[in-house]
């Protein structure tokens, strides 16, 4: 799939991730693992955030990232 340099994009009925609006390339992708299995994902006092993006988010989340970029999740290392 190639990347696009448009600015808005749509998703689809019945479809995650998220098109182009101007050329039609997929440019989102939703990630089926859970934050909660991710290594940057840690519980604080009143929830849980991503240390990568520094931003609150729950266990059962999914996250939507561009496709040209990559997930960004990472397998939790064992302790």
């Amino acid at each position: 799939m190639s990347d696009c340099n448009h600015t808005i994009t749509q998703g689809r009925p019945g479809e995650t991730g998220s098109w182009c609006r101007a050329c039609g390339v997929k440019v989102y992708a939703v990630d089926e693992r859970e934050c909660r299995d991710c290594g940057q994902y840690k519980r604080v006092v009143g929830g849980s955030i991503c240390s990568r993006h520094q931003m609150a988010v729950t266990s059962n989340m999914n996250v939507t990232y561009r496709i040209a970029e990559g997930s960004c999740f990472e397998a939790k290392t064992s302790q």
